[in-house]
């Protein structure tokens, strides 16, 4: 059954493949599109099933653009991440939040409770979803709902960061956050930098790997 699931998801994603092979700008495609949560997050057990039933070549294709995987996620720690993927359970009213809170970035108990707790766990495709309001080639980073990658803790800026994609490559910069942006350990400005696979974003207190799909999908397959 699932195999059959799996064939039809693949003639939706070759047709959509095919009419958008037109647009200059990324488009969210097939079956991936269709895994993006309201907070722009896909699941482990998602991408985990998608590489069992595609193979390499063909999930790199389909998957096209690079992704960020929070910090806790590696080979080692992967089969273990599942259950916090997504921060289901918790209060809505946890998430009104209408002020960035200042934090230390030593501070280990924001990192551990409350909301963003499953932040190093998380999975962003720099994918729109379909009901995505800003401009195809830029995904808007925040905490507030209405941005591509909707990070919901208390360090984190409404907008917080903006990574914008040019002639196949992409850069990020940095909003005038409160608790700032970094990429490898130095801090981002208004002025956009690329991207390059494996680096090391960190948004307030939260770290996340810049991934390839050929290097996500050698790092899944190896959990």
């Amino acid at each position: 059954m699932v195999r059959n699931i799996f064939s039809r998801v693949r003639k939706s994603v070759d047709s959509e493949t095919k009419s958008s092979s037109k647009a200059q700008a990324p488009s969210t495609i097939g079956v991936l599109s269709s895994m993006l949560g309201p907070s722009g997050r896909i699941t482990l057990g998602s991408l985990k099933w998608f590489i069992q039933e595609s193979g390499r070549d063909y999930f790199i294709e389909v998957v096209q653009n690079p992704v960020l995987i929070g910090s806790a996620l590696n080979a080692e720690s992967l089969s273990a991440s599942e259950h916090l993927e997504e921060e289901s359970g918790v209060s809505s009213n946890l998430y009104k939040l209408h002020k960035t809170h200042i934090v230390n970035m030593d501070d280990q108990i924001t990192k551990v409770s409350g909301p963003g707790s499953s932040l190093p766990y998380a999975i962003y495709p720099l994918m729109k979803r379909t009901d995505a309001e800003s401009h195809a080639d830029t995904f808007k980073i925040g905490r507030t709902k209405d941005n591509d990658m909707s990070m919901k803790a208390m360090a984190i800026s409404k907008l917080h960061a903006v990574i914008r994609m040019s002639k196949g490559a992409f850069y990020i910069h940095d909003c005038g956050s409160t608790n700032s942006s970094k990429l490898n350990d130095r801090r981002l400005t208004d002025k956009p930098v690329k991207l390059r696979d494996k680096d090391i974003i960190s948004l307030g207190n939260f770290d996340f790997t810049f991934l390839t799909p050929a290097s996500l999908h050698d790092l899944l397959t190896k959990s």
